[in-house]
């Protein structure tokens, strides 16, 4: 009878020891990384959505944010969650041409939609209609989990700018060659210039403006340096900004996890549209608290921006570079981008 007692007890205690196991196998942490700070418009988008994830499988996914740069330089992200040194990490498609060639024709149209549920709308359907771009991530060993989109863009400048002719002459810094390409069509001399100097180069007069989101240059206090701005909401920041995990990683969670991460990204993007609205003008304001001189561009502007001789030529150079990378039919994607614009902005 003891012996008996034994072994039940046995059984039951390593009946336990396995449950025990089984929960403790659900329970993942990841690391994340990052290039910006926790404490800006940025940083609160993706702060909510690490947030959501681990509400939404009800405390069985934690991360372990690295913010800053703090793990991995914001170029190398892409290799990073490929090769596993992160297992999730934010991805600006601008710093891949090469590899995410098909994702960069987010930036051959520079007028979208300026409500942020029609731009994440946007973004949604062009994965969904576009599977080439979602290839373009697997390939490199991953997916994207979540989106977020920043504030429309916005120059600011040594002297006041409240046209496209007034930028005629001026030294103009923007972050890829398709915008860079657009400010010399509006009269600009563009201007190629890491991010971590142009404080300086707008101190100095190395560069006479920079044109980029309106939260990246109140982020970098860009307007302190150059204290007129002028900010066109209606030529958005097409590109969307995209948290991605390590796909092996992926494959290792389970279905509830899986569905945790739709369901957090979901919950994000409505709570991150409320600060994204508020954050405009809470930056307009600050500006003009601050002394500095603000202009509002009109939609003509925008349509003017749109419509110059340079936006088609991007388009064709860039179908032209992507059949020479072996897509086959590059106009039909573009098409593809259109009709969604289209929609997005009749929405």
């Amino acid at each position: 009878m003891l012996t008996k007692t034994l072994k039940l007890g046995t059984l039951s205690f390593a009946a336990g020891l396995a449950m025990s196991s089984a929960l403790m196998a659900q329970n993942v942490t990841l690391n994340y990384a990052t290039n910006t700070p926790p404490n800006n418009v940025r940083g609160e988008a993706e702060s909510i959505f690490l947030e959501e994830l681990e509400t939404a499988s009800g405390g069985e996914i934690s991360v372990v944010p690295y913010w800053g740069s703090s793990l991995i330089q914001g170029r190398e992200i892409l290799g990073g969650v490929r090769d596993g040194i992160t297992e999730m990490g934010f991805v600006n498609i601008n710093y891949y041409p090469n590899q995410l060639l098909l994702n960069s024709a987010f930036n051959l149209f520079p007028k979208g939609p300026s409500d942020y549920e029609d731009i994440v709308w946007s973004f949604e359907q062009m994965y969904e209609r576009i599977p080439e771009l979602n290839e373009e991530f697997a390939n490199q060993g991953q997916r994207i989990v979540h989106m977020y989109g920043v504030t429309p863009y916005a120059g600011v400048f040594k002297s006041e700018v409240t046209s496209l002719e007034a930028m005629e002459g001026l030294r103009v810094r923007a972050a890829s060659r398709w915008y860079l390409n657009l400010l010399e069509g509006a009269g600009a001399t563009p201007v190629s210039m890491p991010w971590g100097d142009l404080y300086q180069g707008l101190q100095t007069g190395a560069i006479d403006g920079v044109f980029t989101n309106l939260d990246g240059i109140h982020r970098a206090s860009l307007d302190e340096a150059a204290q007129n701005v002028f900010f066109v909401p209606d030529l958005w920041l097409a590109i969307p900004f995209a948290i991605t995990i390590n796909e092996s990683k992926w494959q290792s969670l389970t279905d509830e996890q899986k569905a945790a991460f739709e369901l957090a990204s979901e919950r994000a993007t409505a709570r991150y549209s409320e600060i994204w609205n508020a954050s405009i003008e809470d930056i307009l304001q600050a500006q003009r608290d601050a002394g500095y001189t603000v202009n509002v561009a009109a939609i003509s502007i925008a349509d003017a921006f749109a419509e110059l001789p340079e936006v088609a030529n991007n388009q064709a150079t860039w179908a032209t570079e992507a059949r020479d990378a072996g897509v086959s039919d590059p106009e039909a994607i573009l098409e593809q981008f259109r009709t969604v614009i289209s929609e997005a902005v009749a929405r």
